[in-house]
């Protein structure tokens, strides 16, 4: 329909979606799209000739969509009296919605959804025209979104931690797997709790885990759109992050913990500024009282392969976070 050589139409479209990392959970349908030079009556016919099409894109010479024509549309376009004769000389453009919904095949399924569903009523189970460095590849259904959200939301069910339902490992990794296999740039940021092990044996379990929903709920006011957190486990959290601003957040983040924290505290200790506690050798000495050590790994599109590798340099910077006194930021300094 677009055109008769081999790079465009179906065999285009087939040929960049096998080279594409479609986000996890959805499927993006292959349909092979309108010519923006198509006259209405030949759109009509095709939706006529095929009875499941719901909806076609319209795309350019360079294979950029340009809209989206819905079978609800042009029926209603065509179905008045002498409609047939007054349109068949029009072009296509008199069948596209004012609403259609563009969308880069990385973007992830939250902002998916909130883009298919801000549309008006009468168009919000129309498909969204999905992209990928901006040439039309298949168009994604709201029953696909919908069933991969539900799909999502049962696995964090049952992979979330119970006392902060946070995303665990699994999702964790996949997460950051889903990013790097996108080439998309993003820091992580490997959150740890200084000295919680002390405060936990002189308050009880009860006090320890008020600051672990702490922790979990100031990452959460931190978070931005887009932004991933999780609980890897015992005190120690994850957060995804935009490259941009991600220092100033994870200051605030320290900020709002160093003040809130101290109310958990008796105010004996807080005025002492120390626990009395056993260290690993069993001896009993003072600890500072709690701080965040926080160990960032900027990663840029094409640097990592895997959660593994990502892991594994976090881990190298948390141990160096460890053994600088109190609150602390410590970015990865290799270089790739």
């Amino acid at each position: 329909m677009v055109g008769a050589d081999d790079m465009t139409g179906e065999n285009h479209i087939r040929k960049q979606r096998d080279e594409l990392s479609i986000p996890s959970g959805l499927h993006v349908t292959c349909v092979e799209p309108l010519s923006s030079h198509m006259m209405s009556t030949a759109v009509l016919e095709r939706f006529r000739n095929d009875g499941e099409l719901v909806a076609l894109p319209v795309v350019d010479d360079q294979m950029r969509p340009l809209g989206l024509v819905t079978r609800r549309k042009t029926l209603s376009v065509f179905g008045h009296k002498f409609s047939h004769e007054l349109n068949r000389r029009k072009s296509v453009d008199i069948l596209m919605e004012d609403q259609a919904v563009i969308l880069d095949v990385h973007t992830g399924i939250e902002q998916v959804s909130q883009a298919m569903t801000a549309r008006d009523e009468q168009c919000v189970f129309d498909p969204a025209i999905m992209v990928c460095d901006g040439s039309y590849c298949g168009l994604l259904s709201v029953i696909t979104v919908l069933r991969a959200i539900t799909g999502i939301r049962l696995e964090r069910a049952f992979d979330s931690n119970p006392l902060t339902h946070l995303p665990g490992n699994n999702i964790i990794n996949r997460e950051i797997d889903m990013r790097l296999q996108a080439q998309a740039s993003f820091v992580l940021a490997y959150i740890d709790l200084d000295y919680f092990k002390v405060f936990n044996d002189h308050y009880g379990y009860e006090r320890g885990d008020r600051v672990i929903q702490l922790v979990a709920g100031i990452l959460r006011q931190s978070g931005a759109a887009g932004d991933f957190i999780g609980h890897i486990g015992g005190d120690d959290f994850v957060m995804l992050l935009a490259p941009s601003e991600w220092r100033l957040r994870l200051e605030r983040v320290l900020q709002s913990f160093q003040r809130q924290s101290l109310l958990l505290y008796d105010a004996s200790d807080r005025q002492c500024g120390y626990l009395v506690g056993e260290n690993r050798q069993g001896d009993r000495m003072q600890f500072s009282l709690m701080s965040l050590s926080i160990a960032v790994v900027e990663c840029e599109g094409g640097v990592f392969q895997s959660h593994v590798e990502v892991a594994e340099v976090a881990g190298e910077v948390k141990h160096k976070a460890k053994l600088v006194a109190g609150n602390s930021i410590v970015v990865n300094q290799r270089r790739y």
